[in-house]
């Protein structure tokens, strides 16, 4: 009796363990868009900007997009930060720059970005770390 207890509790143990957990990822669906606002110096060089995400649980894919545009030399490159950590650099190229991240449950997106839906403050800087465009959700 005491052997067939131990195997029906192994039995249910193992049934446990195929049952899918949640996923930490893509916390929840969202999708917003917000207009950048130019900072005194973002004005000096006519910075305009725009901020969208979007998140899927059901394509358990989330994105990130900013683009940025200011009168500056091609090549210029921008930093992107999100909730006071980094997201990623763009390059301006005739006057627009962009950053996009995409991110799956097996690649997700970088730490201050991840999970797009908890994303607070945005803002763009220059390589001297001015920032120039400044938003939050």
């Amino acid at each position: 009796m005491r052997t067939t207890a131990r195997v029906m509790s192994l039995a249910i143990a193992l049934g446990l363990l195929a049952i899918p957990l949640p996923r930490d990822v893509a916390a929840a669906d969202c999708r917003q868009a917000i207009n950048l606002a130019a900072t005194s110096d973002g004005e000096d060089i006519g910075a305009s900007g725009r901020v969208e995400i979007r998140s899927s649980d059901s394509d358990d894919v989330q994105t990130f997009t900013v683009e940025a545009g200011v009168a500056v030399p091609d090549g210029t490159p921008l930093f992107v930060f999100v909730n006071g950590r980094p997201a990623g650099t763009m390059t301006v190229d005739l006057g627009v720059g962009a950053l996009d991240l995409v991110g799956e449950a097996d690649r997700p997106l970088t730490g201050g970005v991840d999970s797009v839906c908890s994303i607070g403050p945005v803002w763009v800087t220059d390589a001297g770390g001015t920032a120039l465009l400044t938003g939050s959700f």
